[in-house]
């Protein structure tokens, strides 16, 4: 049994029997948000069962599946002997690395750099939507400090069990103080910025 990888053998038939074929299925963080369908092939042998060699499972990924869900195909995998049963393949989904985001349960963290004139002032950012062709547009009012954070109900991970339920966006700051600040504008700063 195989998808390009090798497969221990289990000791005895029983003992194969009760441990699957199991691969891991690595999955993007669109595609655990949009849902996907992805096709993989796998390769078993047959004693006894008269069946192709090779055959295609279609793993149906639904919107808002976490790390460590399974899917199982039931005997699907190699004969267990000359005993006409077959192992369960299971595949178990694994979330890649994301460049923008990181996801908690259902909310999606984001991480970003603000200069420190923007965190004392207001300013809005974009960043690109886990749903296709989108842009989110952050409008931020507030002051940031280094302990805010900005959530954006709603536009975090769906729910498996209802994709209309969605988590939200949770993003945080790292205000860039700059490399140095004229003598005379250390002095308007004086003179604009309270002490308390």
């Amino acid at each position: 049994m195989g998808m390009g990888m090798g497969m221990a053998s289990d000791a005895g038939a029983g003992g194969q029997r009760k441990r699957p074929a199991t691969f891991d299925l690595n999955c993007s963080l669109e595609d655990l948000y949009n849902g996907a369908t992805r096709k993989m092939k796998v390769t078993r042998t047959s004693t006894t069962l008269r069946r192709d060699p090779a055959t295609v499972l279609e793993v149906n990924l639904k919107p808002g599946w976490k790390a460590g869900t399974k899917v199982t195909f039931a005997s699907e995998g190699d004969e267990i002997g000359n005993t006409g049963q077959a192992q369960d393949v299971v595949f178990v989904i694994r979330e890649q690395r994301h460049h923008i985001y990181t996801r908690d349960g259902s909310n999606l963290l984001h991480h970003r750099p603000v200069p420190l004139v923007d965190a004392l002032t207001g300013f809005e950012f974009e960043i690109p939507s886990l749903e296709k062709d989108k842009v989110l547009k952050i409008r931020v009012k507030d002051m940031v400090t280094p302990t805010y954070t900005k959530v954006i109900k709603g536009k975090g991970m769906p729910s498996s069990k209802d994709p209309s339920a969605k988590g939200d966006l949770v993003v945080t700051f790292d205000i860039i103080y700059p490399h140095q600040v004229s003598d005379s504008a250390k002095e308007q700063l004086k003179t604009l910025l309270p002490r308390s």
